[in-house]
């Protein structure tokens, strides 16, 4: 069995240490266990949100339909100023 040290310390001090550090105190079980959990929870807690949020959208749009409608073709209206000046443009790029 391979076993590896680490240690760790705690600034009480510092609110958020001493919180964790009264957490631990209160632990009945294993603090090795709590403390390995609490990492491995740490850093897949991105993965496992990203994956809740991505069944959670397909789960919305499961039921839904979408039917796209056609765009109704818009008429521009010029005033007499702009089709003066779309006539230069025209005039002068030579169409």
């Amino acid at each position: 069995m391979s076993i590896k040290r680490m240690s760790l310390r705690f600034n009480l001090d510092n609110e958020a240490d001493r919180k964790a550090w009264e957490l631990l105190q209160n632990l009945s079980g294993s603090k090795n266990k709590a403390i390995i959990s609490a990492i491995n929870g740490y850093f897949e807690q991105d993965n496992n949100l990203a994956e809740i949020v991505r069944e959670t959208i397909a789960e919305c749009l499961r039921n839904i339909s979408v039917v796209q409608a056609q765009a109704e073709p818009t008429t521009e209206i010029l005033s007499e100023e702009e089709k003066e000046l779309m006539d230069s443009l025209d005039m002068f790029l030579g169409e």
